[in-house]
């Protein structure tokens, strides 16, 4: 994906991340804060099944689960921000354990941190078969049975997907998403 694909995209999802969205200070945006709010704006490219908004008082729940690389970045980005009349909450889970299935099942959209690697098959087990977007930047991700990975080529954040796992979850990708990502089709 060039510059001016990414660029395009974070200006199709409708986020300014520097004073003035000027494209001059694209490089003062963190690799983070890219990812932050890629994460944010899946939510708008996303369509899940009805009934998902019942806990929380119909939020829309952002599960990081492992080591939390975005910090206040992230919670920044969804103090107060509502999407198609939700507000976004942020979860943190510190690491996996079995005791955190029915949480977990619970995100709309759920980024597994690298240091969740060891424990990634039985994550994607634990959401399996719930409406759980999976993001994540380990490698090979979407073979593994995941959604969306975060990649890099040279300084670009690059999209991996695998539509057929979130057509399983029950979840439509929008055309606009698949447009700028490399897709992976599983068995």
């Amino acid at each position: 994906m060039s510059t001016l694909k990414t660029l395009g995209f974070l200006a199709v999802l409708g986020l300014t991340l520097w004073p003035g969205g000027h494209a001059s200070r694209a490089q003062e945006v963190s690799e983070y804060t890219v990812k932050a709010a890629y994460l944010v704006n899946f939510v708008k490219f996303i369509t899940w099944p009805d009934k998902v908004y019942d806990d929380d008082q119909g939020a829309i729940v952002i599960g990081i689960l492992g080591d939390d690389p975005f910090g206040a970045t992230l919670d920044d980005m969804v103090k107060g921000r509502f999407i198609e009349g939700h507000i976004v909450l942020v979860r943190r889970f510190a690491s996996y354990d079995e005791t955190q299935k029915g949480s977990l099942r619970k995100c709309h959209l759920l980024f597994i941190a690298y240091s969740e690697k060891d424990r990634l098959r039985d994550i994607l087990k634990a959401v399996q078969g719930s409406p759980v977007l999976t993001v994540s930047e380990i490698e090979r991700f979407p073979l593994a049975g995941g959604m969306i990975q975060f990649d890099q080529e040279g300084q670009r954040i690059t999209l991996d997907i695998n539509p057929a796992q979130a057509q399983k979850a029950g979840l439509t990708l929008s055309s606009k998403l698949l447009q700028i990502a490399k897709i992976y089709r599983t068995e």
